[in-house]
């Protein structure tokens, strides 16, 4: 698992985000449609699931997000067995060259949400716990604080991005462990995006539902 961590996170850090907006990996097209067609009966919060959300493996569902945040992408497999990503963006891009010489669009807010699957709980539990930790030391965290949405427990870090190779500012990520999964969600935002990028976080975590296991 920890090479696993590891091969992720050096992924993640040639990109200049925790989470990147873009995951090259992609799973041929007789895998993902057994992955997508099955659906939880209903989420941990009760809520019948709708089949309208944007799913991560089939544990995740994401109602279309407020705030003006739009699907960027939705990726299987970031690294292997049982990982997810998609990511959200809101706001007119513009041109940025970033670390590696690559011409990308930058957004002045952008959503990330990785789901991990684990071996167990209790390899769950490291992850979740090595997840926090990188993010610690990549980050100047101002502040941390709990949170729960749909029966779901997070915990927050609040921080500055202090990263001559970042273009994003400040941003706000929530962790939560799920059994054998660890879910992170990321929202980063640039200096002029003028939002509240904590209450534009929770209103999306307001509407991601765990499926019953």
């Amino acid at each position: 698992m920890k090479r696993k961590l590891s091969k992720i996170w050096l992924f993640i850090m040639q990109k200049w985000l925790i989470i990147p907006i873009i995951v090259a990996l992609i799973v041929g097209a007789a895998l993902l449609v057994p992955t997508f067609s099955r659906y939880p009966g209903e989420a941990i919060d009760g809520a019948k699931w709708d089949r309208s959300w944007e799913m991560l493996g089939t544990v995740l569902g994401v109602e279309a997000p407020g705030n003006g945040l739009t699907l960027l992408n939705n990726d299987t497999a970031l690294a292997g067995d049982d990982t997810y990503y998609a990511s959200w963006v809101a706001g007119e891009p513009t041109d940025y060259t970033n670390a590696e010489g690559k011409a990308v669009d930058l957004y002045p807010a952008q959503v990330y949400l990785l789901l991990y699957g684990c071996a167990d709980e209790s390899a769950a539990g490291e992850a979740y716990a090595d997840w926090m930790a990188r993010e610690e030391e990549t980050y100047s965290v101002r502040e941390r604080r709990s949170a729960a949405h749909n029966g779901i427990d997070y915990e927050l870090l609040l921080y500055d991005v202090a990263s001559d190779a970042n273009p994003y500012s400040r941003g706000v990520s929530a962790f939560a462990l799920y059994g054998k999964y660890v879910a992170i969600a990321e929202l980063t935002v640039t200096d002029g995006f003028e939002g509240d990028e904590e209450a534009m976080l929770s209103e999306f975590l307001d509407g991601c539902h765990l499926g019953k296991q």
